[in-house]
């Protein structure tokens, strides 16, 4: 059939990971502020990702409970320092690579919609729209503003509303994080794996990637051809 939308993952497929070395040093500086012990502030921070990808926490707010739950008082310059450390952090992160915007700016000439649905904190939506990115996607979808995460079906149903299009007439691209293509494929979407090196992840055990039998890619500049083969 001819599809009519590319609903993409955001790190790991049009960026690249989230690095776990980088973000770990990020961290070390961040539990530093705090004058906290950075094994116990790392080990909160892993305890309340959920809770931040799902909008229940706030990155300000998750300081605050860090420093809640180690008995450590907290001051707004702390916040403050804290939340421009993750910020600078995302900002890096969000640079995407010559190829990425010369594949989507194909896909863009083609005639095709381009979506985006991630799950992240509150400061990827707040930043992503000075990233080089948001010029390509019609329609973004963030699991912290919408309270719902991938693999959910609901989350991929929010992107096709916004796109107008039917999931059978979107493909969905992604490094195969928290079982991504799986819910993509539950809805009736065409699932496509990029390939990327999981050995900087903090998920390198992804059920999607070890047990995939589908389509693969390396790069984005790939999928005009592939769409064009599957239509």
């Amino acid at each position: 059939m001819s599809y009519k939308a590319i609903i993409f993952d955001l790190y790991g497929t049009l960026v690249g990971n989230f690095s776990r070395k980088a973000y770990d040093h990020v961290q070390v500086q961040m539990a530093k502020v705090l004058d906290a012990p950075y094994t116990k502030f790392w080990q909160i921070k892993a305890e309340t990702i959920k809770d931040r990808s799902l909008g229940n926490l706030t990155v300000e707010q998750n300081i605050a409970e860090i420093g809640r739950r180690l008995n450590i008082k907290v001051d707004r310059t702390q916040i403050e320092k804290i939340v421009a450390l993750g910020n600078d952090f995302t900002k890096t992160s969000l640079i995407p690579e010559p190829e990425v915007l010369d594949g989507l700016d194909r896909l863009k000439r083609g005639g095709l919609l381009l979506g985006l649905i991630t799950n992240c904190n509150s400061s990827v939506p707040m930043l992503f729209p000075q990233s080089e990115l948001a010029q390509y996607i019609d329609a973004s979808v963030f699991s912290c503003e919408e309270r719902i995460k991938k693999p959910a079906p609901r989350i991929y149903e929010i992107a096709c509303e916004r796109l107008k299009v039917k999931p059978e007439e979107c493909v969905y691209v992604g490094d195969g994080s928290s079982e991504e293509l799986t819910g993509a494929a539950s809805v009736g979407m065409q699932p496509i794996l990029k390939r990327v090196d999981l050995t900087d992840v903090y998920d390198k055990h992804r059920p999607d990637v070890e047990n995939w039998q589908g389509i693969v890619i390396g790069e984005i500049s790939e999928l005009f051809a592939i769409v064009l083969e599957l239509a």
